[in-house]
């Protein structure tokens, strides 16, 4: 008898006792593997295909927003000939065609168009995620007809100014000013053509009083938003062009002319959250996209009512301020 209380050959004891524990440690061991694993390859898809969604939607709304843009540019260009005109058709391609390559060859050089195929009419645009675009030649608008399937991830897709109301100031729930909500704008000066704000006043000196505002804007709630919006100006060194994100309260005054929303301010019962311009080497009378992220806290939520992006701008006679495709959007 040795030590361990066994007669004979310990090794052979010590060899048994290891191999009965390592065969049921090692089964044990492969099951909670294997569940772990599964766990792991259940979330590692659900993640994949979530930002595959998201990367599609992102591609579709950044097209579609171009696609608007160009249209847009294609009718100011035809206007310097003395005749503004709208696309008749945005390409050549026909109806049910699923070769992308030259879609949208009428309004854009170049577009991110993989995904895409024509509906049953050659006016009619289907994105990567699914969601129905139609061109509607008599107006120049390119609307989402029919949204993405459900569980498809889009995001919701860059929307036209639908309404313009003129005022000179806004009144946060104030009974006579109109509700904001999106696409509903009220402003100074400007005037609605195809879902495109033009500002028509014009001044003939560079100052504070030439300035006009057009503003937008939705309900608060907390978290992380983006502010998406396309301009074009004419010339940076005598024009005014600039955006800013308001918090408001109920009561708060917005005056829509004038100086009273000068950069960087905000005024009684609003908070600024974030800002932005554009930059000299973009005005040059062409369509440019601008994004912006900004975050409601939860205090903040609370303590204001709604978000409110303010738009403002001057020009001279003879050139152009215009603002489309503005939207706030929360992912």
């Amino acid at each position: 008898m040795d030590r361990f209380g066994t007669v004979g050959d310990p090794g052979r004891y010590a060899r048994g006792w290891a191999a009965r524990s390592l065969g049921a440690f090692t089964l044990i061991e492969l099951i909670a593997a294997i569940i772990v694993l599964a766990m792991l390859a259940g979330v590692a898809v659900s993640r994949y295909f979530d930002h595959r969604q998201r990367a599609l939607s992102s591609s579709e709304s950044a097209t579609v927003r171009a696609v608007r843009s160009g249209i847009q540019q294609y009718i100011s260009d035809t206007a310097v000939h003395g005749w503004p005109q709208r696309p008749s058709r945005l390409d050549a391609s026909p109806a049910s065609s699923t070769d992308a390559s030259d879609f949208f060859s009428v309004v854009l050089s170049e577009a991110t168009t993989r995904g895409w195929r024509k509906g049953a009419t050659v006016h009619t645009y289907i994105g990567p995620t699914g969601a129905t675009y139609t061109y509607d030649p008599s107006t120049g608008a390119l609307s989402l007809t029919e949204a993405a399937p459900a569980g498809s991830g889009a995001m919701p897709a860059p929307t036209g100014i639908a309404s313009y109301t003129n005022a000179g100031s806004w009144i946060a729930g104030g009974a006579g000013s109109p509700a904001l909500g999106p696409g509903v704008t009220v402003g100074s000066g400007y005037t609605l053509i195809d879902g495109v704000i033009e500002l028509t006043d014009s001044s003939t000196s560079f100052t504070e009083a030439a300035r006009r505002t057009v503003i937008m804007g939705q309900s608060i709630s907390a978290g992380s938003f983006t502010l998406n919006l396309d301009t074009r100006l004419t010339n940076y060194d005598n024009q005014l062009n600039y955006w800013q994100v308001y918090l408001v309260k109920p009561g708060t005054q917005l005056t829509l002319s004038g100086n009273a929303l000068r950069w960087g301010t905000a005024p009684p019962g609003a908070k600024l959250v974030t800002r932005d311009y554009a930059p000299p080497e973009k005005s040059n009378g062409q369509w440019h996209t601008y994004s912006n992220t900004f975050t409601v806290s939860d205090a903040d939520a609370a303590e204001y009512s709604q978000i409110v992006v303010m738009m403002a701008g001057s020009r001279f006679p003879g050139q152009t301020l215009s603002w489309q495709n503005v939207s706030i959007t929360k992912p």
